[in-house]
């Protein structure tokens, strides 16, 4: 038994492919649930929409069917379904809570995303406490953001790529092959091993932690030195996310 179940494990690369690809084929049968309601701006909206009770509903069959999906990606990799069913119900609530937070109207005022307020509440909770080893084999993070990056790549449509034009995608297509070559050469002059390298300049040059996760997947990086470029990039992103729109505002008044 033991024997076939190694046989059926994949690479959490492929396994990515597979969930990814269940996921789009199930929802192109027509089986879409509807997006829950989070935004808030004050009490008598998060009593009505956000805890009404056809928005509790929409949560759960959410929390249901990314469980069956979180369920399967086990299944395949090889990792114990029993702990990942016991700890992915904590992971979405918490999920759940992050996104409430920063549905609130005064937090996105601040340009505060869901991401950062998960990330708070992961720092927080890491520091004060003990993570328990069952709750561990539910954090498959690499895996989550894989598929995600998949589903994303649905929602870009070709008309939506022909719209910038050929212009548009020489730009773009020169930014990131330059910024990618930059932060390469600067990582090296630096002295930075070659994975953390690679990493750092993917995460600069494209989209961040996505990117930095995908290539250390790709080049079966070390994830203690992912863990540090995901940090690096956060500790530089978040304050650009929160004064930027600040500097900016104030450039525009001077400009004027």
């Amino acid at each position: 038994m033991k024997i076939r179940q190694q046989n059926l494990m994949l690479h959490e690369d492929w396994a990515v492919v597979l969930l990814g690809f269940i996921t789009i084929v199930v929802t192109l049968s027509g089986f879409v649930l509807p997006i829950p309601v989070y935004n808030w701006s004050n009490g008598t909206d998060l009593v009505y929409k956000v805890f009404s009770t056809h928005n509790i509903q929409l949560l759960l069959w959410q929390w249901v069917f990314v469980t069956v999906v979180a369920a399967l990606g086990a299944l395949v990799t090889g990792k114990s379904i029993k702990s990942m069913l016991v700890g992915f119900p904590l992971v979405y609530m918490l999920t759940v809570v992050a996104l409430i937070v920063a549905g609130s109207a005064q937090v996105r005022g601040l340009n505060l995303e869901a991401v950062i307020i998960s990330l708070s509440i992961g720092l927080l909770l890491s520091n004060l406490f003990t993570i328990p080893a069952w709750l561990k084999q539910a954090l498959s993070t690499e895996l989550y953001v894989k598929v995600g990056l998949i589903l994303l790549g649905t929602s870009v449509l070709f008309g939506d790529i022909l719209k910038a034009g050929t212009l548009g995608l020489i730009q773009a297509l020169l930014v990131v092959v330059s910024v990618w070559y930059v932060a390469y050469w600067v990582c090296k002059k630096l002295k930075v091993d070659s994975e953390m390298t690679m990493m750092l300049a993917s995460a600069v040059s494209i989209c961040g932690v996505s990117a930095a996760i995908a290539t250390s997947g790709a080049i079966k990086g070390d994830s203690k030195k992912l863990s540090y470029v995901i940090s690096l990039v956060l500790i530089t992103a978040i304050p650009m996310m929160i004064g930027m729109p600040y500097l900016a505002h104030y450039l525009t008044q001077v400009a004027i």
